[in-house]
């Protein structure tokens, strides 16, 4: 029953949703409306799968607390990519990555984002 209910809500909501004409930064940016907290909760459950909530606790279980240090090296990447490349891509109005490399490679020279 419950399934049935919220299937039947996401139909609902789909053709409610359906009849607006939404273009491609509607779609992968929310209409650039979204605050900080809703996606750094929607980054947060993103990386959020079977490999984060079984597979590193159980390999720390078994090799110890050391098994993290992949993902805690990820804030190094994170904080470069929002201190270097963000800026260009915000500047650029890039919203996918295919949009992203026809940026960068489409130019005379090959560099679009950085002139």
């Amino acid at each position: 029953m419950v399934v049935a209910a919220y299937s039947g809500g996401l139909i609902v909501l789909g053709l409610l949703m359906s009849r607006r004409r939404p273009g491609p930064v509607d779609y992968f940016l929310a209409s650039r409306s979204s605050h900080w907290p809703v996606i750094g909760l929607a980054l947060l459950a993103s990386n959020m799968s079977a490999t984060a909530l079984v597979g590193l606790a159980g390999g720390a279980y078994a090799t110890g607390i050391s098994v993290y240090n992949y993902e805690w090296s990820a804030v190094v990447v994170l904080v470069f990519f929002c201190l270097f490349l963000l800026p260009f891509v915000i500047r650029s109005q890039i919203f996918t990555m295919p949009n992203f490399s026809s940026a960068v490679t489409t130019a005379g020279c090959g560099c679009t984002l950085l002139c």
